[in-house]
């Protein structure tokens, strides 16, 4: 009888560690799934949205990233830029990025182009997120005038504060920072910007939305932007943004507009020094 006891006992205690053997697969199956597949959830200036998030890339990881911006609007207007944008993860919780800023546009039948602005930018991440903290991050980006008749005319400098806190699979964003421009540039003015992302599908894209503000020292009209859009999962690492964004002040004065954004980026590492992990091939549903 205490043999048969005995031997109860054991199959009950391997019955019981397979179950936690499994379940433990199961939750680091899930965890690895999730980082691997985390830049969709990236929330990146201009892509779709001008809120971002927090994280910067992670140490040796590069990414590149293309994007437009179509605008139409009342009396003629249209017009049209971009970015090309190469950025690295230099440090622990810290990135670099150079950006060129193309732009097009027509009004009253004139046309005219040329490269807006070209900008460098450092963005430190000096908190993560923890139970009841938000992740908190900074950034500087260093503007300098560009090429063609569409191009700022001095250089111009940005200061951002930069707030994520999640609650549950939500995740709100909130920067506020101040930006110094020459008279000529429109001239200096605060920021602010509340944002959010969320998940949809089988971890593979997100949606996300925000009101933008940019409010001028000079007491001129704040410019005011609310935008929607989605980011897609569409390789193990490559991401398609595509936004639509309208200017509510504009919208206020009878002048309405709308611009469609699209946008798409690509991690990688450099070859014998990091290599990216493979993300798994998402299901875009």
């Amino acid at each position: 009888m205490e043999i048969t006891n005995v031997r109860m006992r054991k199959g009950a205690e391997m019955t019981m560690l397979l179950r936690l053997t499994a379940v433990g697969v199961m939750l680091t199956g899930f965890q690895v799934s999730v980082l691997a597949q985390e830049d969709f959830r990236s929330v990146d200036a201009g892509r779709p949205i001008r809120v971002e998030d927090a994280y910067p890339l992670k140490f040796l990881e590069w990414e590149w990233e293309l994007g437009s911006e179509f605008l139409v609007a009342e009396g003629g207007r249209r017009g049209a830029t971009g970015v090309l944008e190469l950025k690295v993860g230099i440090a622990r919780n810290l990135q670099f990025g150079v950006e060129a800023h193309p732009a097009w546009e027509r009004v009253a039948g004139a046309a005219s182009g040329g490269v807006e602005e070209f900008s460098t930018h450092l963005l430190f991440n000096v908190n993560q997120e923890g139970r009841s903290a938000p992740a908190v991050a900074f950034r500087t980006t260093l503007l300098a005038p560009g090429i063609g008749d569409v191009r700022r005319e001095d250089v111009g400098l940005e200061l951002l504060a930069i707030q994520t806190k999640s609650l549950s699979r939500l995740r709100l964003h909130l920067n506020g920072g101040y930006a110094i421009a020459s008279d000529i540039d429109g001239g200096a003015y605060w920021i602010s910007g509340l944002g959010f992302d969320f998940p949809i599908g089988l971890f593979s894209k997100s949606i996300l939305g925000d009101l933008y503000l940019e409010v001028p020292t000079d007491r001129s009209d704040a410019r005011v932007w609310f935008e929607v859009g989605t980011r897609l999962q569409i390789t193990n690492v490559s991401v398609l943004d595509l936004g639509v964004t309208a200017r509510l002040d504009e919208w206020g004065r009878g002048a309405a507009n709308i611009g469609v954004v699209f946008g798409l980026s690509r991690v990688f590492g450099v070859p014998g020094l990091v290599k990216i992990p493979a993300y798994p091939n998402p299901r875009v549903n």
